[in-house]
């Protein structure tokens, strides 16, 4: 049986947050946090293994997780994409009733990385669908126009939940955080 030898890189900002989370956590959404992010990186890294992609690294950081391959074929990256919502799915329906704070908190990192920006598990899907069907150049200009709507719908609505429900900074945060995790380098 091979082992899998798989460099792990963690960033200090990561430790610097999670352990400021576990100090000031009054929901006790800590344990369940890690738990669910590491089975969706988990299914996303044996859905690379199952299709036989090469996985170079694992780089946990403040904007996420990042699994480092080679390039993939636009139908291998929809796959390896689709497996940690997959997971997060799976794990919400199956503790729903017996785990309800860890499956709010699987319901929370599906909706999370389903959102249409690249390099999030919904962006890379929307990203291989449509390569798939349309030229590239049509393609890069349907993903850019999705993305810029559902940023400006996305911070909206953070706007309107810290304005008018008093939520405090915390969505405009998240949407700061995820500007930052989805800058495009992209080609055209």
């Amino acid at each position: 049986m091979k082992t899998l030898k798989l460099p792990l890189r963690i960033e200090p900002g990561l430790v610097a947050l999670l352990c400021a989370w576990f100090y000031f956590d009054p929901a006790g959404t800590f344990l369940p946090f890690v738990c669910a992010a590491a089975l969706h990186e988990a299914g996303h890294l044996a859905m690379l293994l199952w299709l036989r992609q090469p996985v170079h690294s694992l780089c946990l950081g403040l904007q996420g997780a990042v699994l480092r391959t080679g390039p993939l074929r636009y139908r291998d990256e929809l796959l390896a994409a689709a497996a940690g919502p997959a997971m997060n799915l799976a794990l919400l329906l199956a503790f729903s009733r017996t785990l309800p704070r860890f499956a709010l908190v699987n319901f929370c990192l599906l909706a999370y990385n389903l959102l249409p920006f690249y390099p999030l598990d919904g962006g890379r899907l929307l990203r291989a669908v449509l390569r798939t069907l349309l030229p590239l150049r049509a393609a890069i200009w349907a993903e850019r126009g999705i993305c810029v709507l559902c940023g400006a719908l996305l911070l909206a609505c953070a706007g309107y939940l810290t304005l008018c429900w008093h939520a405090g900074p915390w969505p405009l945060l998240v949407c700061l955080l995820l500007g930052l995790r989805c800058r495009r380098t992209e080609e055209i």
